[in-house]
């Protein structure tokens, strides 16, 4: 808690004096909102002009994987496809060792939040999903490149293996350190499986696609901000965006974030270790009306990518949503969900060993 207290300190201090900066103290502001932080550390205030007609999101970060000023050049690639929907950057420059950016700010929501929150009608937020995903998954379609260059990915699928596994080894589970039964075959709710090493292998033979697209990197509701007047969604959080990206797997977070950060617990999940296996069990639902979600992300994919939604490129969507159910164990601190790492840990088993499964079906397993 003295850590995450103290982030948030130097969070504030930084974004009022990159605020300062910015402004050369013309005008007062008022600090509204700050976001926890994400995934890369980096956190976001929310400032609002003295007359309140405007809000100004900074964002700062220190010792990210990619800088906030190489993230504001990724941003540039986007606007050619998208431009509507970006926020106009303000002011880029550093504070105290800290990397700042200083942008437009559209609204105080993040997508996500109100879809959670039941804070805007369901067709409401629906429709402004549906948009989204067209949006993006269009830009796919119309920035095709062949072949596809795995060099020129911005997303490194090996490395991103790698950070996931040491994650993995670092967490415990009720007291069990995951490190030590990663070799182990799993059982989950009286189904056998391989164990987490089988399936982190088995996700890593993922095959390249035929082409790659351009695309924002990390396309899911927590970084699309609902603005307060038309065009009411922006894209923010830029850091992986770019050309030559791997279509399936933008796919796959479009498509399996719902299960991540939106499934319900019935029971308590529950873990047991014998000297063979490692059992998991678990009851959760994902709500009827936000399976309209990746329902909707379903069908568009279908409508404008079809002819490559074959056995194989399903195969290999399913491999990248293992990933992101192995990879979002790491972050459920963060979320304030560790409770569902066992849920996240079978899921991603699941789907790494199985593929072609409904999006009906009871137990949840989303896969395409």
């Amino acid at each position: 808690m003295e850590r995450e207290e103290k982030l948030t300190f130097d969070a504030v201090r930084i974004s009022t004096k990159a605020m300062n900066d910015f402004s050369r103290d013309n005008f007062g502001s008022e600090l509204v909102l700050i976001s926890p932080p994400g995934s890369s550390g980096a956190r976001v205030s929310i400032f609002k002009s003295s007359d309140e007609k405007s809000l100004y999101a900074v964002k700062c970060a220190r010792s990210t994987r990619i800088s906030l000023s190489d993230e504001v050049e990724r941003k540039e690639i986007l606007t050619q496809y998208i431009p509507e929907h970006l926020p106009k950057i303000l002011w880029v420059g550093k504070v105290e060792g800290f990397e700042a950016i200083i942008s437009e700010c559209s609204g105080l929501q993040t997508l996500h939040n109100l879809i959670m929150g039941s804070e805007m009608p369901h067709d409401k937020l629906l429709s402004i999903w549906n948009d989204v995903v067209v949006s993006l998954v269009t830009m796919w379609g119309n920035s095709k490149t062949f072949p596809f260059r795995k060099d020129l990915c911005p997303r490194v699928f090996s490395e991103r293996i790698k950070r996931i596994r040491k994650g993995l080894c670092q967490r415990s589970i009720s007291g069990v350190p995951l490190s030590g039964i990663l070799h182990k075959k799993v059982r989950i709710n009286g189904q056998d499986y391989p164990s987490i090493d089988y399936s982190l292998e088995n996700i890593s033979k993922i095959k390249n696609p035929q082409f790659g697209v351009t695309c924002h990197g990390d396309p899911q509701p927590s970084n699309i901000i609902v603005g307060r007047s038309d065009p009411d969604w922006y894209c923010v959080d830029w850091e992986w965006s770019g050309p030559n990206q791997d279509w399936r797997m933008m796919a796959s977070h479009l498509y399996g974030w719902w299960f991540t950060r939106c499934m319900v617990l019935k029971t308590e999940p529950k873990i047991r270790v014998s000297r063979e296996k490692v059992y998991f069990e678990y009851e959760s639902f994902l709500p009827d009306h936000l399976q309209d979600y990746p329902r909707k992300t379903l069908t568009v994919l279908n409508h404008i990518f079809g002819e490559n939604l074959n056995g194989d490129a399903k195969q290999d969507i399913n491999r990248y949503l293992a990933t992101l159910y192995f990879g979002d164990v790491r972050f459920l601190g963060i979320w304030n969900r560790e409770i569902f790492a066992i849920p996240l840990l079978s899921q991603g088993i699941i789907t790494a060993n199985e593929v072609g499964m409904n999006l009906s079906r009871d137990d949840l397993s989303f896969s395409i």
